[in-house]
């Protein structure tokens, strides 16, 4: 049975409310608990209806996972625990219980790096460690790419917070090029991870035009919310959809997409076309050597550049022109580094 976060989110959620006697919970109370749940994970509320909630009981109570929870309602109202020290986290699963949340955890546990889900996160954290003294191995099925201890996850969950909220923030951020930090006042319109990275896109209040800026998260020393400058939204961000035609988090205001035309050799046009660039890509021709060429709709930025120098020899741009001559000029100062040069290292200082 497939168990997927947002049923988990929930099934947490509702056993950690079971667990508070001092409160009587009714169906709205659990519901609503659910709900705030899910939308501090969502970003947004959209509120849960009786059936799923009533389908996540009747989960809770069968021997699918392997809970068999006793709840009971009381008054023809309150739901609880007729075992008072009952909790889901306290059982031997099933298999297919086992099977069913080892794959939501594997997921669920990337998002550790926000408080939002800190309640949830204890829940499905102890049920991790009845997953693993059940089989007797902590051996991941799953293993997501990310940077252990990354510089700035501590800061994702109050700017999630200012995002959703539309509170000005005040951030201490130090670029590459800044020798010392600076406190900007920023308006936080979105948080946006690429390859590991988190970015802050926003708009500072000292801007005369409107323009979006990017933010590295792991550039920020601090992070406070501003009482002093009222948020203001740039009419021009669209979160849902301004980053639709970008590779990567470089883009303005007034970036449109290009059309970008590149040619794959035989080698890797698979990979490429099992693991494409961009939803805008096509496959436009193939050719008999074995090598397709590709197009693209995408705004011209370094990621893409990045992206393409990836390849190497692999992989040649067509179109437009510009954007062909500036990775051929990358491409002849990368080869510049190697042709007519042995690679005779410094000796180290003693």
């Amino acid at each position: 049975m497939p168990l997927n976060r947002a049923t988990l989110i929930r099934i947490s959620t509702i056993d950690r409310c079971l667990q508070n006697r001092y409160r009587r919970w009714t169906i709205n109370d659990l519901i609503d608990a659910c709900t705030d749940a899910l939308a501090e994970f969502e970003g947004r509320s959209n509120p849960i209806s009786r059936r799923t909630f009533q389908n996540d009981l009747a989960l809770m109570r069968s021997d699918r996972l392997g809970y068999n929870a006793p709840i009971v309602v009381r008054d023809n109202k309150y739901y609880e625990y007729e075992d008072p020290d009952f909790s889901i986290t306290h059982l031997p699963l099933n298999d297919e219980g086992l099977y069913a949340l080892n794959s939501a955890l594997d997921i669920l546990r990337q998002l550790q790096g926000f408080p939002q889900l800190a309640s949830s996160i204890d829940t499905i954290s102890k049920l991790n460690e009845q997953i693993s003294r059940h089989t007797g191995t902590a051996t991941p099925a799953m293993d997501m790419e990310h940077v252990a201890d990354y510089r700035g996850a501590q800061f994702i969950g109050a700017i999630y917070d200012a995002v959703r909220k539309q509170q000005t923030i005040v951030i201490e951020y130090q670029s590459f090029k800044a020798r010392q930090p600076e406190a900007l006042v920023v308006y936080p319109y979105l948080l946006k991870e690429y390859r590991n990275r988190w970015f802050l896109i926003g708009e500072k209040a000292t801007n005369k035009a409107p323009q979006v800026n990017i933010f590295a998260l792991d550039r920020i020393h601090s992070v406070e919310i501003d009482n002093v400058h009222t948020f203001k939204k740039c009419v021009d961000f669209d979160p849902e959809h301004f980053f639709d035609d970008t590779i990567g988090v470089t883009k303005g205001i007034k970036d449109k997409a290009r059309r970008v035309v590149v040619r794959i050799d035989r080698q890797q046009a698979p990979y490429v076309e099992s693991k494409p660039f961009h939803k805008s890509q096509k496959v436009e021709q193939r050719f008999r050597d074995g090598s397709i060429q590709l197009s693209l709709k995408v705004v011209l930025n370094n990621e893409l550049e990045r992206l393409i120098l990836g390849y190497g020899g692999h992989i040649e741009v067509i179109a437009p022109p510009e954007f062909r001559a500036k990775v051929a000029e990358s491409v002849a100062k990368a080869a510049a580094r190697y042709i007519g040069h042995n690679h005779c290292p410094d000796s180290p200082e003693k």
